[in-house]
């Protein structure tokens, strides 16, 4: 083979995707190629020899460039899936992680009636993909998401706006009290929450991309990771409605000291639901 052939080999499709499932998962490599190429699965087999065009081979090479690297595909491409729904991120918004969903099954096991008209607070809504994703389940509930970073806000608009979801959704700039704080506020049916939980003794440890690009305002519970949780365990009783329900998403060693803040704040302890490795992910509330 001369060493023309063997570089439009390189190019072909079937190589390509060999390679960036050297680096990555199946299904990331999938979804570059997806991205970048407008390659389906199914061409994948069928046209595993056609040569990808030099500009879209440049793209793929950068992209893997910044994977070994250590920057997250999400990062790469300013989006990330969560619940089957497509949502663009921004570097004052989580990278949203598959544990969450735990947070959204609890919900939708707690409130089995879809079709009422629940009222939903999400408190740190970041890319609002918590929100937006209940609501996606729920096809009469509203909801307010609150973000003290504007940038979050507007980015949490936008991915409303992507997915149709605007005319059921609205976002606030502002403290965790800000949505009480409105001239006409109301009180909600379920507020959810995926706060700053990390003991900012314990940031300065974590994985090297979760510093470098997820935003530390987002992360930074204070020394026991517990600030959030505590300021917002003082204004549940104007938050929710009597019979109202709260999830929070909490730390892997938070699930004592969540029950003994329920406890001490006079709310019923519902529930703790774990993720698919089995940790404690979410603590479900009960304000009676």
């Amino acid at each position: 083979m001369n060493a023309q052939n063997s570089d439009n080999h390189e190019r072909t499709i079937g190589a390509i995707y060999k390679r960036l499932k050297s680096v990555l998962s199946q299904s990331d490599a999938r979804y570059v190629l997806s991205k970048r190429a407008r390659i389906s699965a199914n061409e994948l087999i069928t046209q595993s020899d056609a040569l990808i065009e030099d500009s879209i081979y440049s793209q793929i090479e950068s992209d893997l460039e910044q994977v070994v690297s250590g920057k997250p595909l999400s990062r790469i491409y300013g989006e990330r899936e969560f619940w089957g729904l497509n949502f663009k991120l921004s570097d004052a918004t989580l990278d949203p992680r598959q544990d969450t969903e735990t947070l959204i099954e609890a919900v939708l096991a707690r409130f089995e009636d879809k079709t009422k008209p629940y009222k939903i607070l999400d408190l740190g809504t970041g890319s609002g993909c918590i929100l937006l994703s209940l609501l996606s389940e729920l096809p009469n509930a509203s909801g307010i998401g609150v973000d003290i970073a504007p940038e979050a806000v507007k980015t949490a608009q936008e991915n409303a706006q992507n997915l149709g979801l605007e005319n059921r959704s609205s976002f606030i700039c502002g403290s965790w009290d800000a949505a009480n704080r409105q001239e006409e506020a109301e009180r909600f049916d379920i507020l959810v929450s995926n706060p700053p939980y990390i003991s900012n003794q314990v940031i300065p440890n974590l994985d090297e991309n979760v510093q470098k690009y997820d935003p530390i305002l987002a992360l930074d519970g204070g020394d026991d990771g517990m600030d959030a949780y505590k300021t917002i365990f003082i204004q549940l009783p104007e938050i929710l409605k009597k019979g109202g329900y709260g999830f929070f998403e909490i730390g892997f060693d938070q699930e004592d000291s969540m029950t003994r803040l329920s406890k001490e704040s006079r709310f019923s302890l519902m529930g703790v639901h774990r993720d698919s490795s089995q940790l404690a992910r979410v603590v479900e509330i009960f304000f009676e």
